[in-house]
C-alpha cells in the first residue's frame, strides 16, 4: 500500500500542465530577443515546446534561454518574423554579454558538430547490446539479464535525453526510438517537461523536478501541508527514487493518451509487449533499476544546491551556476554510468552540444566562472552522494 501511494504521488506532482491541456490566461505574449520584441501571441501555440514556456517569458528578455534550447534552423524562423526596436533598451548584464561571445566563440570553432561515428561506437551500440543479450538470456540468467536491461534503460534515458536536445532527423529519429521502444517514454512529453527545468532550475513553481513533495521534500513545508513520513526521508528516499523510471511511463502515457501522437503511442505499446515477453521480475526490477541509477545522478548535480524562489530576480546564466554542480567521476565505470551528466553544468549551458565534448569543455566554463565572479563547484561521486543525503536529513527534521 505504502509503495502505491508513492508510486500515484509521484504520478500526481507535476509542476506543468501538458502542452495541450495548458490554456493560457495572457491576451498578448511578447518577447524580447536580442533586443527585439517579438509577438509571439499566435505563434506560441505552434511552439513544439508548448505555449507555456513562451508565455512565462511575456515582457521579459529570453535570449539566452532561447539560443541554449534552440537550433540554427529555429532561430532562422524567429528572425524572419516581425519585430519591434526596444525603446529605452537596457544593456545586457556583463555576464551574458560575456557569455554570448564565449557561446559565439565555440559556435566558430565547431564544438557543435555531432559525430555519429562517435555516437554509434560509445552512445547507440551498447545500449543495443545490452538490451538485447538481456532480453535473450532472461529465461535463463535472471539476475544477469535484470542488470543489463536496467543499465541498458538508463543508458537508453541518457541517449534520448541527449537526442531530445539534439536537433536533426537523425537525432529526433534515436531519440523518438529509444526513448519509445527501450523506456516507454514520450520524447515530446519529456522535452516539454525538460526544458522547462533547462530555462528554471531549482526554481519553485517553474521546474518540477524539485518538487518532490509528499514524498521527498528540499525545503521544510507549511505546517498545514506536512507529512508523518517527512521525517524518515533520509532513510527511504532510495527507494522512493527506484520508482523514477516507473512514474515517467505513467506520465508518458497520460501524455500521449491526451496528445493524440500515434508514433510515440506506438512505440510505447511495443516496449510493453516487449515487457511482457520477459519473466515479471527481470521486467519490473529493470525498470526500478534503471529508475535508480538515473535518479542518483540527476538529483545529485541540483538539489544540493541553492533552491530559487519564484520570484528570484532571473538571469538565465547566473541561475545555471548557482543551482548546478558538476560531478567528478575517478573511474570508467562512473563515467559511463553518469552519461554526460556528471557535466551537468556544462549541458545545461550548451545542451545541443553532444556529451562527448564536455570534459574538454569543462576548463573553459571553469575559466569562464572565475574571469565573471561565478561559483563554479565539482565534488566527487561519494562526496556528492554524501552531500544528497545530508540534504534529505536536514528536512526530515521537526518544523
Amino acid at each position: 500500500v505504502s509503495v502505491l501511494y508513492w508510486l500515484i504521488s509521484l504520478l500526481a506532482m507535476t509542476a506543468i500542465a501538458f502542452p495541450h491541456d495548458y490554456k493560457t490566461s495572457l491576451g498578448k505574449c511578447n518577447i524580447k530577443v536580442d533586443g527585439e520584441w517579438y509577438d509571439c501571441t499566435t505563434w506560441r501555440h505552434s511552439h513544439p515546446g508548448g505555449a507555456e514556456i513562451v508565455d512565462q517569458f511575456h515582457m521579459a528578455d529570453a535570449t539566452d534561454a532561447f539560443y541554449a534550447l534552440h537550433s540554427v534552423e529555429a532561430i532562422q524562423k524567429l528572425k524572419k518574423m516581425k519585430s519591434t526596436e526596444c525603446t529605452n533598451p537596457t544593456p545586457r548584464d556583463a555576464v551574458s554579454a560575456n557569455f554570448e561571445k564565449f557561446r559565439h566563440q565555440l559556435e566558430k570553432e565547431g564544438w557543435f558538430r555531432r559525430d555519429w561515428r562517435v555516437d554509434a561506437a560509445l552512445c547507440i551500440l551498447p545500449v543495443i547490446f545490452m538490451c538485447i543479450t538481456g532480453f535473450m538470456i532472461s529465461h535463463s540468467w535472471p539476475i544477469l539479464a535484470t542488470i543489463l536491461i536496467g543499465v541498458g534503460m538508463q543508458q537508453a534515458g541518457w541517449v534520448g535525453h541527449d537526442y531530445s536536445h539534439g536537433r536533426g532527423k537523425a537525432a529526433d529519429f534515436f531519440g523518438l526510438a529509444l526513448g519509445g521502444l527501450v523506456n516507454g517514454f514520450s520524447t515530446a512529453w519529456w522535452s516539454h517537461k525538460h526544458n522547462t527545468h533547462h530555462t528554471f532550475p531549482n526554481r519553485k513553481e517553474f521546474d518540477a523536478d524539485i518538487h518532490n513533495e509528499p514524498i521527498l521534500h528540499l525545503w521544510f513545508p507549511a505546517s498545514d501541508k506536512d507529512v508523518w513520513h517527512r521525517r524518515y526521508q533520509h532513510l527511504y528516499y532510495p527507494v522512493a527514487y527506484s520508482f523514477l523510471y516507473a512514474s515517467w511511463r505513467l506520465q508518458s502515457i497520460q501524455f500521449v493518451l491526451g496528445s493524440k501522437n500515434w508514433v510515440e503511442r506506438a512505440l510505447i505499446a511495443t516496449n510493453y509487449i516487449l515487457l511482457a515477453c520477459l519473466p515479471w521480475k527481470v521486467a519490473i526490477g529493470s525498470i526500478l533499476l534503471g529508475g535508480l541509477l538515473v535518479a542518483i545522478v540527476v538529483t545529485a548535480n541540483h538539489q544540493t544546491e541553492e533552491i530559487l524562489e519564484s520570484d528570484s530576480p532571473y538571469n538565465f546564466i547566473r541561475d545555471q551556476f548557482s543551482t548546478t554542480r558538476g560531478i567528478h567521476c575517478s573511474n570508467l565505470v562512473t563515467e559511463y554510468l553518469f552519461g554526460g551528466m556528471q557535466y551537468q553544468l556544462e549541458h545545461h549551458l550548451f545542451p545541443i552540444m553532444p556529451r562527448y565534448y564536455y570534459p574538454s569543455l569543462r576548463p573553459l566554463v571553469k575559466k569562464f566562472a572565475e574571469d565573471n565572479g561565478l561559483q563554479h563547484h565539482i565534488s566527487g561521486v561519494v562526496e556528492i552522494i554524501g552531500m544528497n543525503y545530508q540534504v534529505m536529513k536536514k528536512f526530515s527534521q521537526p518544523l
